[in-house]
């Protein structure tokens, strides 16, 4: 039996008070900053990965010597707009003699990531550290810090030289392999296929779909970050439309039971709020909020 909200009459002071504190909580949203981990060992592209999907120069990821790296931050975009702060770590696995101490590295960045983007590259083999970390570290926490493992240099995969330069995707035999190797990261980290997302950064390959499954995985009010920093053209109307929405959906979860009473003056500041937003993706957004209402 479907349940029933019940609902609530309010009086104007305190519709007054929630529509503050809606306008508030909407202005963290959009200039909220999201700390991204990237995980992979070096060599696996994540500068690559990172200057692709923001569209932004990166300083090079992961150059310098392993037994001396520390977890540095690199914020991209403009802080006062939200940006949004990438945290790379050593890599998996590169100085056993550190592993240990790696792991408690990595337990205490956990906490404030937003989302960890693990690369590993299409040729990689080497997964036992790997799954270790993946196991102690992240999956107690995957409720607050979701991960999307990204397969990196796939215009690399055998047969290399049958890459469809046309039309910018792998051939048929590469899609096959590339099939057997997402099938045995999801057998070897026990996760679902979908979380596991091959691309190409220097042809801008699956760029698209991942954005679009880091935004299905992210909560209601992280969404509209990662979109507003994205490329442009890496932000399909799919992903403005559910960033969009998870605004919508967190302010419903403030507003509570007194939703129907406030909506007709919130949506107009939703409508708004997305209308400021200087990022195209809120453009594509709103399009479809307005469509809603």
């Amino acid at each position: 039996m479907e349940e029933t909200i019940e609902k609530i009459e309010i009086n104007e002071s305190a519709k007054e008070e929630l529509l503050e504190r809606i306008k508030s909580e909407l202005n963290r949203v959009r200039t909220y900053t999201p700390k991204v981990g990237i995980f992979g060992d070096s060599g696996v592209g994540k500068s690559s990965l990172c200057n692709a999907l923001f569209g932004k120069e990166i300083a090079k990821i992961s150059d310098v010597e392993a037994c001396t790296r520390k977890p540095q931050e690199i914020l991209l975009g403009d802080k006062d707009q939200g940006g949004i702060i990438l945290v790379d770590v050593p890599g998996v696995g590169e100085d056993p003699k550190r592993h240990k101490e790696y792991i408690s590295l990595y337990k205490s960045l956990v906490p404030n990531l937003d989302l960890v983007l693990w690369a590993i590259k299409a040729d990689d083999r080497k997964y036992l550290s790997a799954i270790e970390v993946y196991n102690k570290v992240l999956v107690p926490a995957l409720d607050k810090c979701p991960v999307i493992f990204v397969i990196t240099q796939i215009d690399k995969v055998e047969p290399h030289r049958e890459w469809d330069i046309q039309n910018n995707k792998p051939s048929q035999k590469q899609e096959a392999n590339i099939a057997i190797k997402k099938n045995d990261i999801s057998a070897r980290f026990d996760i679902s296929t979908n979380k596991i997302i091959p691309i190409s950064s220097n042809d801008g390959y699956n760029l698209v779909e991942l954005v679009n499954r880091v935004v299905e995985v992210l909560p209601n009010e992280k969404k509209y970050a990662f979109t507003r920093e994205a490329k442009e053209e890496n932000v399909s109307e799919e992903a403005a439309r559910r960033a969009e929405k998870g605004i919508l959906d967190h302010v419903k979860e403030i507003a509570g039971k007194a939703w129907d009473a406030v909506k007709d003056v919130v949506v107009p500041v939703l409508a708004e709020s997305a209308a400021k937003a200087v990022k195209y993706a809120a453009k594509k957004g709103l399009s479809w909020l307005k469509s809603l209402f």
